[in-house]
């Protein structure tokens, strides 16, 4: 299987499917991350360090290098373009009722990048949550749910390359609400942790 991650900042890829990725790779899938907003020089970096944590390969790791925080700038069809230059069985987004602008660009970018023309490749689109983001914005309800038990560990240490980003509790974005949200996801489907999408399209 081809997996595909769009997100649009450095750390939401770790945050929205950190367990999710590893899991993949373990399984021998194929997996390629496109970060859209560069962010930082540094961020880059730890981008880097963080999905090496999670298996991704060098050649796999992708930046499109448009400004952060700035997507609204630049001409949808154009985002879209770039999305459009991947393919993959699988890919994991934003979910477009995020309340950063970014990530609500980067899922509407994403659904029309792939819409389910004849032939299309992408067979199901999963929308992650980001904290201190989607429970923010309009409310993230998944019905789609992964089991990170055994993955749930590299998360932790792909966030840790992303230490800057991080905030203290009670800041949804820290460690311990992290840890909370995976804690709960994994106990609203019998296990002890997962992470949470909602099905943007899925053809089974």
């Amino acid at each position: 299987m081809k997996m595909l991650v769009v997100a649009a900042h450095p750390d939401d890829e770790v945050l929205g499917c950190g367990g999710t990725i590893a899991k993949h790779i373990k399984a021998g899938d194929e997996v390629q991350v496109l970060i859209l907003a560069q962010g930082r020089e540094d961020l880059r970096m730890s981008a880097r360090k963080a999905l090496n944590k999670l298996g991704v390969s060098l050649k796999n790791m992708h930046f499109a290098n448009l400004e952060d925080q700035s997507l609204d700038i630049y001409a949808f069809s154009d985002i879209v373009g770039i999305i459009e230059r991947y393919s993959a069985d699988i890919v994991y987004t934003h979910d477009e009722n995020d309340l950063n602008l970014d990530h609500q660009i980067t899922a509407q970018a994403v659904k029309t990048a792939f819409r389910p023309l004849p032939g299309q490749q992408v067979k199901t689109i999963l929308a992650f949550e980001v904290l201190s983001s989607s429970e923010w914005g309009k409310g993230f309800t998944p019905d789609y749910f992964v089991d990170i038990s055994n993955t749930y560990k590299h998360k932790i240490a792909a966030l840790e390359c992303y230490a800057s980003e991080m905030r203290h509790h009670p800041h949804p974005r820290s460690f311990s609400g992290v840890d909370a949200l995976i804690r709960l996801r994994g106990m609203s489907v019998g296990v002890s942790a997962a992470e949470a999408f909602k099905v943007v399209r899925m053809v089974c």
